[in-house]
């Protein structure tokens, strides 16, 4: 398979409000009160620049939406909805979050030239879209992998890039979508590499404070600074091998014995997991 994911410049900050007026209405059927106050919401939009007691002019923003709202996403989502129509005549997959967007091909051995052309007019026809938009491709931060066995790979070693908004994007080893490391064996072995070197970088600090806090506290502290990069995404681990399982479960070891204030590795890490999970049940 072959996966390119997309960037936008300042995506969020390239949307026309006239124009996603207009698709909201045509499209999306939104109209009455929802489109009055979605039109309000976006019209009338301030910004300036301040630094220490200086301030620039204020300029009204007649394009781009707040990309930390709430409403930022679905409303870019609702920009670019013809995105999946022009992917989809193409007989592309694509798939979309945000301003994050892959388009992906199933490679055969044989054919695998008419699929990658298939995926080229497709780049091509997007480019186009965005031109008109109002919004623009960048290449250099845009990738491209393919997916398979290395013996796979191999009958495909001719393929090494695809082109983007009239730039040759060289074939990565792995790509990040949403925080997750892909790899194009699909090992995942980047992705653990990733998340455990995250995490051993944030116990040490953690060990440092542990003796000033009390187990509850110890317990969020450790939540948010490791636990939940552990969690994060980790469905995707289903039917991983066992040596990357068993280097993420030294960081949990790891983390038990700081939150357990244990400093001592030849104390039970299970038995220290055990505890912490007693104590999560009855609080003590």
């Amino acid at each position: 398979m072959l996966l390119v994911s997309l960037d936008l410049s300042a995506a969020f900050d390239m949307i026309e409000h006239a124009t996603l007026l207009k698709r909201l209405s045509c499209s999306f059927g939104v109209s009455g009160v929802a489109f009055s106050w979605i039109r309000s919401y976006l019209d009338g939009r301030t910004q300036s620049v301040r630094m220490g007691s200086y301030s620039s002019a204020v300029t009204l923003c007649s394009v781009g939406v707040p990309q930390g709202s709430v409403l930022g996403p679905l409303l870019f989502s609702a920009y670019t909805s013809s995105l999946s129509t022009i992917a989809k005549s193409h007989q592309v997959f694509q798939q979309q979050y945000a301003d994050d967007t892959q388009l992906y091909v199933a490679l055969s051995p044989i054919s695998y030239s008419n699929e990658l052309i298939t995926l080229q007019s497709c780049l091509s026809s997007l480019h186009v879209w965005f031109c008109e938009n109002g919004m623009a491709l960048n290449p250099s931060k845009s990738d491209a992998i393919l997916f398979g066995t290395a013996q796979r790979l191999k009958t495909m070693s001719s393929l090494t890039s695809v082109e983007i908004a009239d730039s040759a994007i060289q074939f990565s080893d792995t790509v990040k979508i949403l925080g997750v490391t892909l790899d194009s064996n699909h090992t995942l072995g980047p992705h653990i590499k990733a998340i455990s070197k995250s995490c051993f970088y944030h116990i040490p600090s953690f060990r440092q404070i542990r003796p000033s806090m009390d187990r509850s506290m110890a317990m969020a502290v450790a939540s948010a600074l490791v636990s939940a990069r552990l969690d994060y995404a980790n469905s995707i681990l289903f039917g991983c091998p066992q040596k990357h399982i068993s280097r993420l479960q030294r960081v949990q070891h790891a983390l038990a014995r700081v939150v357990m204030q244990q400093a001592h590795r030849s104390s039970s890490s299970t038995e220290l997991l055990k505890q912490l999970h007693c104590y999560l049940l009855n609080g003590e």
